[in-house]
């Protein structure tokens, strides 16, 4: 298996799907195209070019406008993931599953930074009143 895990195998399905990404980011894409966290990143997408709040195919980031910070953190393990995986990627992600709870790919990526959780929010301290 490792013939096709951070391989040049896999790297080859990543450049792959990467142009793919481009391709379809700049036929599609009628937004800002920028490079963030590594990523090349195609906003204005039509919300049939890609599923749920974007999708990362390779080095591509394809959304119409969920560009946040932790979003771009998210989607560039998904790069990291493409890069490891290749062209298996696709294939192994439609088997983890469409919940993206029990999608190991989703849950590697961080559910909370993906929008899939809400944040938990820190318990704040509270000060007690001093005892006389």
């Amino acid at each position: 298996m490792s013939l096709f895990l951070d391989s040049p195998v896999s790297r080859a399905g990543y450049y792959f799907a990467t142009a793919v990404g481009l391709t379809w980011g700049f036929v599609c894409s009628t937004g800002k195209v920028e490079r963030r966290n590594g990523l090349w990143v195609f906003t204005g997408m039509p919300k049939r070019a890609f599923g749920r709040g974007g999708s990362c195919v390779g080095g591509c980031y394809l959304t119409d406008s969920n560009v946040s910070d932790d979003i771009l953190e998210h989607e560039a393990v998904h790069k990291r993931q493409w890069q490891r995986y290749g062209m298996l990627f696709p294939l192994l992600y439609g088997l983890a599953g469409r919940d993206p709870l029990k999608n190991r790919f989703e849950i590697e990526a961080g559910l909370e930074k993906g929008g899939y959780l809400r944040r938990r929010r820190r318990p704040r301290k509270t000060t007690r009143p001093a005892s006389s």
